[in-house]
């Protein structure tokens, strides 16, 4: 067995443990920013680059190919740090050229090694030559999995650099172990070209089964449509995965825009299957679904995916409707609202006076609002319209659960991840039409106009949503540079902002592990509020994240049913402004 030296056994041991270190740091984090994952994948890209030279010196065949290999690691690496317009394909080329060279170095090898390893080393010739392919022709497949991949790799090349560095010192194997350590080898090989093929395959499955439902008739204007909003334009039964207990329709009705002119949404009611008499209403404003027509939620596979499944049911259960509205330009056409507080405001309160017109259906004239995330901003908005715009509606109080409350900060504090270029896409998309005047894509960052326009096209569900935050990924600057934010753009988020002064009292609920909404955001919000005179009960969850704040288990749901449910008996709420 050749002998290693003090100093390069210094040297591969240092390295090794550094390289599987990153690799861990890299498999932990590879959610994390994308600031953060770059700097792992350049001090990986680097270092793995570094140690390669010393395979290259003592190398007895193809030494100049072993050295090329070492350079393009090293090269990558530096210019991942300082190209950033074009890191990831850089990163992409380079790693499918090292994949290459590495996987045809092995095919060489293949014919000069006994006949018993020749398939092994064959496996793993093949695997670096799809996993080149695959990297090269699939950048798309997201910086996430290039992190979780080239993470693994990390810690895989380190432990094999610890073994090398300490390998003069492990006592020789007994006989019986090297065939079978060949064979495990060898099935972790070929594991690993399954997991290349596999990747593959789901990633062009998913890129390829991109939705195209589009709106039916039901949402088309007919030919003589009523200008005064609130009016209910049509209806019809959906019975499309109703709660139990209830029953359902779609409806379509007038509202107006942005500027006041009219238009056309859409939305859903629902109604305990027993209903009688007049029935208190929940308008309930939905999450982010997207800016295209066919992300309404009316459209969707399940009607009811969005917001707190199990609160919901209980309301029904306890004898109220539920009205929900898809926002114009989402179902109808038109250009989406997104976060604009006018438009999604009137949406909400449209929705609730044009569901009291469906036949056999009576309102009590005792309407609560609740809203998650985009609907958080709608419903307060809606609160803060209601008594000037539809005072008939009896507004009792509003649950906004992680509302984009404060835009300027959603904005700042979202700009480095990918669910957050995705909310920047869709307010860019949308404010770009329905704000000319600020010339959005002039503003943008740089390469930011086509990616805004690709994510913008998808909608925030099904693959839909995976393929928008692989797209969100391959943006390594933020939509919205910080001189934007602090210019016009910036100025029009603030006046977008959730209203701070409202007359009815408001249940704010915040996730307190949130990354998308942060809860420093709604703390500052809420205190601004309460300065203001808004009667507030906040309730922040441990541990809950954007999403998982209204899941099924989710202590919220208990607390929505407890809150509501004291507004209609007219009985005082939880006030937590001075604490």
């Amino acid at each position: 067995m050749t002998q290693v030296s003090q100093r390069e056994r210094a040297v591969r041991s240092a390295g090794g443990l550094a390289l599987a270190a990153l690799g861990g740091v890299l498999l932990g984090n590879a959610a994390a920013s994308i600031n953060l994952i770059l700097a792992l994948l350049c001090a990986g890209l680097v270092l793995a680059g570094s140690l390669r030279f010393l395979d290259a010196l003592k190398a007895t065949r193809w030494r100049p190919v072993h050295v090329v290999a070492a350079l393009l690691l090293v090269a990558s690496g530096l210019l991942l740090a300082f190209w950033r317009t074009a890191s990831l394909p850089v990163l992409a080329l380079s790693i499918s050229l090292v994949l290459l060279l590495g996987g045809a170095l092995r095919l060489a090898a293949v014919f000069s090694n006994r006949a018993e390893s020749r398939w092994h080393g064959a496996l793993s010739a093949v695997t670096g030559l799809f996993a080149s392919v695959l990297v090269v022709f699939w950048p798309r497949l997201s910086l996430w999995v290039l992190a979780v991949a080239f993470g693994g790799w990390l810690v895989i090349l380190g432990l094999h650099t610890l073994y090398r560095a300490w390998s003069d010192r492990i006592p020789p194997r007994p006989r019986w172990v090297t065939p079978l350590a060949r064979f495990g080898s060898g099935l972790l090989t070929a594991a690993g070209l399954v997991l290349v093929l596999a990747l593959g395959s789901v990633t062009a499955l998913i890129y390829g089964s991109g939705s195209t439902a589009v709106p039916d008739g039901f949402y088309l204007p007919p030919a003589s449509v009523p200008d005064e909003p609130g009016q209910l334009v049509r209806s019809e039964p959906l019975e499309r995965m109703v709660p139990d207990g209830s029953r359902s329709w779609r409806i379509l009705y007038t509202t107006i825009d942005q500027d006041g002119a009219p238009t056309l949404s859409s939305g859903v009611l629902t109604v305990p299957q027993d209903a009688a008499g007049e029935l208190p209403v929940i308008s309930w404003a939905n999450g982010t679904k997207g800016v295209e027509p066919r992300c309404a939620l009316s459209m969707a596979e399940d009607p009811y995916e969005d917001g707190p499944q199990r609160a919901r049911q209980q309301m029904l259960e306890a004898g109220w409707a539920i009205v929900a509205t898809d926002y114009p330009g989402l179902g109808t056409a038109g250009v989406h609202p997104y976060l604009v507080p006018r438009a999604e405001a009137a949406a909400v309160l449209d929705a609730t006076r044009a569901a009291g017109q469906v036949e056999a259906v009576r309102f009590s004239g005792q309407t609560v609002f609740w809203g998650h995330s985009q609907g958080g901003h709608a419903a307060l908005s809606a609160a803060a319209l209601a008594d000037g715009y539809a005072p008939e509606l009896g507004v009792l109080g509003t649950a906004a659960m992680a509302p984009a409350s404060d835009l300027p900060v959603l904005a700042a504090s979202v700009a480095d991840s990918a669910a957050g270029k995705v909310v920047s896409s869709y307010i860019a998309a949308s404010w770009n039409t329905l704000y000319p005047e600020l010339g959005i894509v002039d503003r943008l960052g740089r390469g930011a106009s086509r990616s805004v326009e690709r994510i913008a096209a998808n909608c925030f569900s099904g693959t839909d949503v995976i393929t928008a935050m692989a797209e969100a990924s391959q943006l390594f600057e933020p939509v919205f540079p910080a001189d934007a934010l602090a210019g016009p753009i910036g100025e029009r988020l603030a006046e977008n902002s959730a209203p701070l002064s409202l007359d009815t009292p408001v249940f704010l609920a915040q996730g307190g592990a949130d990354s998308l909404v942060t809860p420093t955001m709604q703390r500052g919000w809420r205190a601004a509020a309460c300065a203001a005179g808004t009667s507030i009960e906040y309730r922040e969850y441990p541990g809950l994240e954007h999403m998982g704040l209204v899941a099924g288990d989710s202590p919220l749901n208990a607390d929505l049913v407890r809150w509501t449910g004291q507004l209609l008996q007219s009985r005082q709420t939880g006030e937590n402004c001075g604490s």
